[in-house]
């Protein structure tokens, strides 16, 4: 059995010049509606079932916040995936969390203490994980102080979980950032991570103020989207509200989008 299914953890405001960087506010506000000039991003949390296995890409901002992050980000917490894997898919443990990076938005859940995570397997870029542990004066307000609950899987470089799931290390946005590959009933799919966290960023150009090493970035996305073109493969945007997935054509240069619907 193999199935692939989309979780919400809710959403959060964000800086809008941090989420579109070098974007002119005259090209993103076409696109997006900002409030102050923040925007709301949520977080889509792609789970995989491969054989009664159950993995999930990223672990959403998850629903543990201070005082100071409330007042910051200001997240809504109107979807939680620990309450639909239970409520809703019944499901008792998420035997794996594949992390594209360690930042808040994208690991929450992997310091909840809900049994649904006590004994995953959380596999993360080593290079990442130290850059948790140390981070920089750039860094530190991307990452949270907290317990990792499950068992760590530390990954050197580019690896291939399974039959089905490959990892790519990209760096850039982060030092260990990651993009996980990965086929379902024969199709296949690519979770950008924050490298395309919506699908407004699938130009390479535009990339986020956040991204640590936006050069390398650049060159990455260039590579991954003519990867996408050239083995028809489908993106997944994380943080995008409408437009949870498309298949990309064109040129890396000038790429196009056909927006796919998640029942399909």
């Amino acid at each position: 059995m193999e199935e692939l299914v989309f979780l919400n953890d809710g959403s959060y405001e964000l800086d809008a010049g941090a989420y579109f960087g070098i974007v002119p506010k005259a090209i993103w506000s076409r696109h997006f509606k900002d409030r102050d000039n923040k925007i709301r991003i949520t977080t889509n949390v792609p789970m995989l079932n491969i054989n009664n296995r159950h993995i999930i890409l990223d672990a959403g901002i998850g629903n543990n916040f201070s005082d100071k992050f409330n007042k910051i980000f200001n997240p809504l917490k109107d979807h939680d995936i620990e309450k639909t894997l239970q409520n809703d898919y019944h499901i008792n443990r998420v035997d794996d969390i594949i992390v594209s990076h360690m930042h808040f938005d994208h690991c929450g859940h992997v310091f909840s203490k809900n049994k649904l995570f006590r004994k995953s397997n959380l596999i993360v870029q080593k290079k990442e994980l130290n850059a948790y542990r140390h981070p920089s004066e750039f860094t530190r307000g991307s990452y949270i102080r907290a317990q990792i609950i499950p068992e760590i899987t530390r990954l050197k470089g580019s690896t291939r979980i399974n039959g089905n799931i490959s990892t790519i290390i990209t760096g850039g946005h982060s030092e260990g950032h990651m993009v996980t590959v990965f086929s379902i009933n024969s199709k296949k799919y690519m979770y950008g991570g924050d490298l395309f966290p919506s699908a407004f960023h699938i130009k390479p150009y535009y990339i986020t103020a956040i991204d640590s090493y936006p050069l390398e970035s650049l060159r990455m996305k260039k590579k991954l989207v003519k990867k996408a073109i050239n083995e028809n493969i489908t993106i997944i945007f994380n943080h995008d509200p409408e437009h949870v997935m498309a298949m990309v054509y064109g040129t890396v240069e000038k790429p196009e989008m056909e927006f796919v619907d998640i029942k399909n």
